[in-house]
């Protein structure tokens, strides 16, 4: 995000520009899921895409938003991409007692791909669509 003045928190990016790295939470509903904004943190442009706890501090605010019988079990699942792929962030997620399914992406890599197919058949689940549907090759 550039800012075009002295803004609070505007610092150099590493883009070579200045402004604001925010992180933001988004929502969704199922299968007709809106994507509606609930948490956003405005970040100097010079934070860190993987400080673990600003992810921490966002995934609290957006836990927050949720009416409490969404704030932990199956029915919520945390996503990030491979920015919160940090140990100390998903050690947080995974705290025992926090019941906090999570999903975290990232590039895979030759490595990792050999490394995944060594896991035993009946360890995968399969990958479902928001329709319920199983998605074909997952």
């Amino acid at each position: 995000m550039i800012a075009g003045s002295d803004e609070q928190d505007a610092a150099a990016t590493w883009k070579k520009t200045y402004g604001h790295h925010p992180l933001t939470a988004f929502l969704d509903h199922g299968s007709g899921g809106t994507g509606e904004p609930v948490a956003a943190l405005l970040r100097p442009g010079n934070a860190g895409s993987n400080t673990a706890a600003d992810h921490i501090t966002a995934t609290r605010l957006t836990l927050a938003q949720l009416p409490k019988k969404y704030r932990r079990g199956r029915q919520t699942l945390i996503r990030t991409d491979s920015a919160g792929g940090t140990h100390e962030f998903v050690s947080w997620l995974a705290q025992r007692g926090r019941w906090l399914p999570h999903s975290v992406g990232m590039t895979i890599t030759e490595a990792i791909h050999q490394h995944a197919l060594k896991i035993p058949e009946p360890t995968w689940t399969p990958a479902v669509e928001t329709d319920c549907e199983v998605r074909d090759g997952a």
